[in-house]
């Protein structure tokens, strides 16, 4: 099989290290050139040693439209023979690219008239139930016409609350997340988010998935899997392990294939009641899946099955596997671990809540067993482990070297502030507190100065032109500045220049956002600058929900740093009068 893809070349689209990363994984150890676009900058997944080729390209920095024109053109110009996604946010665009029929690619992605089953909830259950497969009771709802108190009395705590898609075709900047509610409270802050959804009946079980390949409607390969631990609230599972097939949940499966007559892969999940011995369909995926990595460490390698159907004229089965098999998403796990950790804690004091933590860490011995590994993790390609342990614990150490090392000496910041800067970009998170107000003070100090540099401010929020808060606008009037006439903008990568340009942001998230999703930038946090004996800081608080005393000492904070930043440019001789 693998002789059959040497030096074919596939494009894939991502940005986790499950999915994403096994697909890089399974289709460059077949053989075939790698080239891939990646949601994000900062994912471990970029450090396979089987990527060829990288493109940086997400709905933060960019338009859809734009999104959709630049990763056109790379398919074009990339003579490729496969396109797989790996998310609804890759493969939504490659649908009109697809239609478009400017390249001999082809693409591994649903036919468009059978993707309301495969993606809408809300289709996936009506075609359940008309196929007899079992699913959860319950309906959709409009929020303005039903309360919470009208939900919990009809269907109890917890219940269950779905967005109809994971992601909406013409808004892939935002994901909509299903949430199990356990409180009034839940559901409230629940539809502030969402006007709709699918509210049903909470299944008591334990979540299980079966993965399948389909080829013209009939299962070629199949696996299943059992979560080991589950988020309290839903969503993805960290752990995870191999277990038999369940006869009746690949006879759904298989129904729906038939009907749909479908081609590709797909993970179905279901939730499983070993007491009564009943079970529920809960979703499909119809694309590559969180527990894509554990499917091919047991020895079913769905993407390289799928890329020798579509490009090759061999076809084979896979429905036997290492039934021993267990899988874990190493950071998903920690956090899960210590969140539930947290939890016991507060409701049943610190002795409970490590009698509990205990048994889930002693767990990570079976990786000695040779039948666990971890998502990121591969003999001969180690790099996205490392890269990924790095994450864990050397950013939060490197921060701290970074914080203890701090001054306002012009050379600390030599390498940053070699480059002549003749603009200076303010970003905040929505561009209506902090950068409107440090954009317009700065201004304001290089005018006293005389200095010829231009300021500019923007914000990551994507919902431009709006006003500043009241309560700002009379704040900002105590320093002499006014932001009765400001309006948001939001920072697009077109904002961005490589050179003569200085980035200024205020916190650890602005630094997350523009590692992620943005670059060729210089930047440097302006809290760092905030003199003693409030600073150095290692931000400057988002005062949105914060107390008026806040906002003072927010803006107070600003103009200090500001002060101390001047000293540091001039003195490093970037700007000049």
């Amino acid at each position: 099989m693998t002789q059959l893809l040497i030096q074919k070349r596939v494009l894939v689209l991502g940005e986790d290290t499950r999915s994403f990363l096994s697909v890089i994984r399974s289709l460059g150890a077949a053989g075939m050139e790698v080239d891939i676009v990646t949601l994000i900058n900062t994912t471990p997944a970029l450090r396979s040693k089987y990527i060829k080729k990288v493109y940086k390209l997400n709905y933060q920095a960019f338009t859809q439209i734009e999104y959709s024109a630049k990763v056109t053109a790379i398919i074009e110009d990339g003579d490729y023979d496969l396109i797989v996604p790996c998310d609804e946010r890759s493969l939504y665009p490659l649908l009109d690219i697809q239609e478009s029929k400017k390249t001999k690619a082809t693409f591994a992605i649903p036919d468009r008239n059978i993707l309301g089953p495969l993606f809408d909830k809300e289709e996936t259950r009506k075609l359940a139930v008309e196929l007899g497969i079992n699913v959860a009771s319950g309906e959709h709802c409009e929020f303005n016409d039903t309360s919470s108190e009208a939900l919990i009395s009809k269907y109890s705590l917890p219940l269950v609350l779905k967005p109809t898609k994971s992601y909406e075709s013409e808004q892939l900047n935002q994901r909509n997340t299903v949430l199990i509610a356990r409180s009034i409270s839940d559901i409230e802050l629940f539809k502030q988010q969402n006007d709709q959804c699918l509210v049903e009946l909470f299944f008591e079980g334990t979540g299980m998935g079966v993965s399948v390949f389909s080829w013209k409607g009939k299962v070629r390969a199949a696996f299943a899997h059992k979560r080991v631990s589950e988020p309290e609230h839903g969503g993805g599972s960290s752990y995870r392990k191999a277990c038999p097939l369940p006869p009746d949940m690949l006879d759904a499966c298989q129904k729906i294939c038939i009907h749909l007559n479908y081609s590709g892969v797909a993970m179905f999940e279901f939730k499983y009641n070993s007491s009564s011995n009943e079970w529920i369909l809960i979703e499909i995926n119809a694309r590559f899946w969180g527990s894509l990595p554990l499917a091919i460490f047991a020895g079913v390698d769905f993407p390289k099955i799928l890329a020798t159907y579509l490009l090759t004229n061999e076809k084979s089965y896979k429905l036997t596997y290492n039934l021993k098999a267990h899988a874990r998403s190493l950071t998903s796990d920690l956090y899960d671990i210590k969140a539930s950790f947290e939890r016991n804690r507060t409701q049943n004091g610190t002795a409970k809540a490590l009698s509990n933590a205990f048994p889930r860490l002693f767990g990570f011995i079976r990786l000695l067993t040779g039948n666990d590994t971890i998502d990121t993790f591969q003999w001969g390609d180690t790099r996205p482990f490392f890269s990924e342990i790095n994450e864990l614990i050397g950013e939060k150490i490197k921060r701290r070297f970074r914080m203890s090392k701090h001054s306002n000496n012009a050379k600390q910041y030599a390498n940053l502030l070699a480059e002549p800067i003749n603009e200076i970009l303010v970003v905040c998170y929505g561009n209506i507190m902090r950068s409107p107000f440090a954009a317009n003070l700065l201004e304001k100090k290089f005018h006293r100065q005389g200095i010829n540099v231009v300021v500019k401010g923007a914000g990551f929020h994507q919902l431009e032109s709006r006003p500043s808060p009241e309560r700002c606008i009379l704040e900002a009037n105590k320093w002499g500045v006014d932001l009765r006439s400001h309006r948001s903008s939001w920072l697009s990568q077109s904002m961005i220049k490589s050179h003569g340009q200085l980035v200024i942001y205020f916190d650890l998230k602005h630094e997350y956002l523009l590692n992620s999703y943005y670059h060729s930038y210089r930047a440097l946090n302006l809290a760092h600058f905030v003199p003693p004996p409030a600073g150095p800081l290692e931000e400057i608080a988002d005062p949105y929900d914060g107390s008026p005393d806040a906002l003072e000492q927010c803006y107070l904070n600003i103009s200090s740093a500001l002060d101390e930043l001047l000293i540091t440019l001039t003195a490093s001789n970037s700007i000049t009068k």
